[in-house]
């Protein structure tokens, strides 16, 4: 469509992309070109393209991201239709769906691949555009030729300088027209008023002789010289004749012979009509007759009768209006120049924007126009080439844009091959998953891994880069993961193989966040490690409670210390769940999923869902997590992707063991097997076949039965809403103890909570709330302030933190001084060191702690090699502060108070307080001992 092609008619809509949806999409296209000059053929061809390019959308742009919309525009101009088909899915380039080999087509047998080729067939001109996360394909049909040729053929646009100088120009002559009209009439009216005084004066002068002579009763001599005396005086006298009252002829200045006669009358002149020229035609020269009666005391005594010749009167009408015309003419001629000049004034720099634009538009954006002057023009010049270099700028992030949109769909092509297919099915346990891809790549991977035929390893991570370097590091995690889990049970170990693989090709401010389930489908038993992973919820169905399972650990990808292992920086846990229990594991796409208003899915309610819907199987608990999710959001574009593994036990332990048992006996019984075959198949050993052979047959299925039910491995660990109830506690009374907190705890106030004082001091640990100044820091932060006395405790507490620190570090001089003295010039040594260690900002607490070091070492070494290995370590232990102040993964605040084993307990899990005060809680379990087989003799007492 061209840039100044005026629409006549515009119309939009937006559709699901759904097949279902095309049928609804024709129609809109039908009734949008109803009226239109296509015929019946032309229109059936337009509705297969749209149809085609809206399928093609469906089941490749958004092939891994259903759901999206298309958006579809037809605007209708004066001579062609144009449709535009809009979407956010994959882009696809366009330029190598080229013209195919129609013939290899049929040779093969192919199917499919046409659809470009069809579209261009159909239409007259498409076209293709990817940018900012948006593909745009351009349908051009033009409308047929007969209806082209009824319509009105407008010729060429007029430029604004013809424009100007036509309007100009038919304004001007109708002005000179007007003007010239004007004097022209005015000059003759004003000759014409002159000559009538004129002859006025020369009638009344004539007469007033004439009765003189009458009076004095004159000669005929001085009548004929008088009147001859006015012929020649005035040239535009014709004639002059003086009669008596009786009409007789007294004196005449042109014939004597009429002397004494009867004045004969001219030809139409009235002898009434007196002192009124009167127009005759004296041989086709205009003459004005003038009969003045002559009175005297207003007796009449006769009339002059004169005639005026009016060809001077004419002579001077016709020089007056010449002269007028000349003077238009050259006023005219004069008015078009200043026009000429005015239009190349006012054009001229129209003209130099239009020449921009042009040579914009054909791709000069190096053009500038010259700015001269302050005048609107150079204002408009100023902001054309503003214009211009923000074009120019934005022609250049379009381009970078462009590359980072193709990287991103890269990425997402990688991450969605990397997905697993299809879920496996492990024995005993039901496995359902969410993933919905946001409309950037948010770097979320999910994983099935078969550790061996029994065990699988779920995997969820959230890679924190974008684009393909991410996609890259996915990709190295996806084989590393799957190289270290074959055989390997130890979620701990394999993240821990899986970081050495990885943290070398991982560049610096990038890392992975990883949970690790495995599953023991034999034992029954649930496995975990986190690397910094959002935790790992566990609803107990039978209790009603809520479990964050967090277990310590870092992000993967992050260089340490050479002091500290990634081994460990992680813990393990494992757990074994009830009937209706559910675990899930998540990333942080859903809690931080928005809706319209900028409202995030969140934390609380997530948790409640858990709660309401935990009795739904895996599928249908996500599938109802999903519907949720989407209510919320109402269609708002997420930034980040959407990932979830729900799990259940479809069988409950004690009774698959019993279903275990029976299957082993009855491979013996009915199956016809050995025992030795029967129990390889099994994997367990003759003894356990006969044990239960003969619990079977002295008890029946009870036998087979374990006396108790199997524990679940409860640790002692505070659920969520318990931990909520102590962070509330602790915000209000932050100077109680473990004991007088647990004893509040348990009072009712804050509902049935019982907990063990034990596993409530952990509690606060994992909270680094186990101190009265922490809490009372925590407190004065998110609470509603401190009391006076709170303030005062406060200010105790932190006056014996610094005079502790104080202390020790005299206590270390003293023994480092000690120490130095009996190694003579060590000592000066030491003291410069520690006096280095102090001048570098390193604090007091660390300076003790590698003092310590020393001690140690210099029982094993000499003092020289010991200070410089600690001169290395302080170095390295600075470097690292700065990485970790850098990276904000490991806070320092950890440290204090902690002995020198705290730096090697930097991966601990780190539970962000502020995170807790808005309900979104994090947890950790405990390890638990190591379960035993199911099919071991842990209930001996059978025998």
């Amino acid at each position: 469509m061209g840039l100044f092609t005026k629409a006549v008619k515009e119309s939009q809509f937006s559709f699901d992309a759904k097949e279902e949806k095309l049928n609804e999409i024709k129609d809109y296209v039908k009734d949008t070109l109803e009226g239109t000059p296509f015929s019946e053929k032309e229109l059936t061809g337009i509705l297969l393209a749209i149809e085609e390019a809206c399928t093609n959308v469906i089941r490749h742009a958004y092939l891994y991201a259903p759901g999206g919309t298309i958006r579809l525009k037809i605007t209708l101009t004066s001579d062609k239709a144009v449709f535009e088909i809009i979407d956010t899915g994959r882009a696809f380039d366009f330029e190598a769906s080229g013209t195919p080999d129609l013939d290899r087509y049929v040779e093969t047998s192919r199917k499919g691949g046409l659809g470009i080729y069809l579209i261009r067939k159909i239409m007259d001109d498409v076209d293709y555009r990817a940018r900012r996360g948006e593909n745009r394909l351009i349908l051009v049909k033009n409308f047929p030729k007969r209806a082209a040729a009824r319509r009105v053929i407008r010729g060429e646009g007029i430029s604004i300088r013809k424009k100007f100088a036509f309007w100009m120009t038919l304004i001007l002559t109708g002005l000179v027209f007007i003007i010239y009209f004007y004097f022209e009439n005015r000059t003759t009216t004003a000759l014409r008023a002159n000559f009538r005084t004129q002859i006025e004066e020369v009638s009344t002068t004539v007469a007033s002789q004439a009765k003189d002579e009458i009076v004095n009763e004159a000669r005929d001599a001085e009548f004929l010289l008088m009147v001859r005396n006015f012929r020649q005086q005035n040239k535009n006298i014709a004639y002059i004749s003086i009669t008596d009252k009786d009409g007789d002829v007294l004196a005449h200045s042109e014939d004597i012979s009429q002397l004494h006669s009867q004045y004969q009358l001219p030809p139409g002149v009235a002898s009434n009509l007196s002192s009124v020229p009167q127009r005759i035609n004296d041989n086709g020269r205009e003459i004005l007759h003038y009969i003045l009666p002559i009175t005297e005391n207003e007796e009449l005594l006769g009339h002059a009768h004169i005639g005026f010749w009016t060809a001077n009167l004419q002579t001077e009408i016709r020089s007056a209006r010449q002269g007028i015309f000349i003077i238009s003419i050259i006023s005219y001629v004069l008015a078009l120049l200043a026009v000429t000049l005015l239009s190349n004034y006012f054009v001229k720099p129209i003209q130099k924007l239009t020449d921009g634009v042009k040579k914009i538009g054909s791709g000069d954006l190096e053009a500038k126009l010259p700015i001269d002057g302050a005048d609107e023009f150079s204002e408009i010049a100023r902001a054309f080439n503003e214009m211009t270099g923000k074009i120019k700028e934005a022609q250049k992030n379009i381009v970078e844009q462009e590359r980072l949109h193709k990287e991103m769909q890269v990425a997402q092509e990688i991450q969605h091959t990397l997905l697993p297919k299809h879920f496996p099915d492990i024995e005993g346990y039901d496995i359902a998953t969410i993933y919905r891809a946001a409309k950037d790549v948010g770097g979320d991977y999910f994983d099935f891994v078969w550790v061996d035929e029994n065990t699988l390893g779920i995997v969820v991570a959230d890679v924190s880069g974008k684009g393909v370097p991410g996609s890259l590091v996915m990709t190295m995690i996806r084989t590393a993961i799957r190289l270290e889990a074959r055989g390997n049970r130890s979620a701990v170990d394999i993240l821990s193989r899986v970081n050495d693989f990885v943290t070398e090709d991982v560049k610096k401010g990038m890392f992975i966040t990883i949970f690790l389930v495995v599953l023991d489908s034999i034992n029954r038993k649930i496995s975990f490690a986190s690397a910094g992973h959002n935790p790992m919820v566990l609803y107990r169905h039978d209790e009603e409670k809520t479990y964050f399972l967090n277990p310590r650990g870092i992000p993967l990808g992050i260089r340490l210390p050479e002091e500290i292992t990634f081994g460990e920086s992680l813990e393990a846990e494992s757990i074994k769940l009830k009937k209706d229990d559910i675990l899930v594991v998540y990333t942080d796409g859903i809690t931080e999923a928005m809706n319209h208003q900028r409202e995030q899915f969140g934390m609380t309610r997530f948790i409640q869902f858990i709660q309401n819907y935990s009795f739904l199987t895996p599928e249908d608990f996500v599938e109802k997590l999903n519907e949720e999710i989407l209510e919320f959001t109402q269609g708002a574009e997420q930034n980040d992707d959407i990932t979830l593994v729900a799990i259940k036990e479809k069988v409950m332990a004690d009774a698959y063991l019993v279903e275990r048992r029976k299957k082993l006996l009855d491979l013996v019984e009915t199956g016809g097997k050995t025992v030795k075959d029967a129990c390889r198949e099994m994997k367990v050993s003759t003894s356990t076949y006969y044990k239960y052979k003969k619990r079977f047959e002295l008890y029946g299925e009870e036998g087979l039965k374990n006396k108790e039910p199997r524990g679940d491995a409860m640790p002692r660990q505070l659920s969520y809403d318990e931990r909520s109830k102590l962070l509330q506690l602790i915000r209000k009374f932050p100077e109680y103890g473990t004991t007088r907190l647990k004893k509040e705890l348990e009072s009712g106030e804050y509902g049935d909570i019982r907990v063990d004082e034990r596993a409530l001091y952990e509690e606060l640990v994992r909270l680094r709330l186990n101190t009265s100044m922490l809490r009372l820091e925590y407190s004065a932060r998110t609470g509603r302030g401190l009391s006076e006395d709170q303030k005062e405790l406060l200010a105790k507490e932190s006056e014996k933190y610094q005079e502790k620190i104080a202390r020790d570090k005299r206590e270390y001089l003293e023994k480092m001084e000690a120490a130095s003295a009996d190694a003579g010039n060590g000592k000066g040594k030491v003291a410069a060191f520690i006096d280095n260690l102090a001048s570098a900002g390193i604090p007091q607490d660390e300076i003790k702690d590698m003092m310590d070091m020393f001690t140690d070492l210099e029982e094993e070494i000499d003092e020289d090699t010991a200070l410089k290995l600690l001169e290395r370590m302080s170095n390295r232990v600075t470097q690292i502060k700065l990485d970790m102040s850098k990276d904000k993964v490991l806070d320092q605040s950890r440290f204090h108070g902690q002995d020198l084993s705290g730096w090697k307990k930097v991966a601990d899990n780190g539970i962000d307080l502020n995170l807790l005060d808005n309900e979104e809680e994090s947890n950790s379990f405990t390890s638990g001992k190591p379960a035993k087989r199911l099919d071991e003799d842990e209930d001996s007492s059978h025998d």
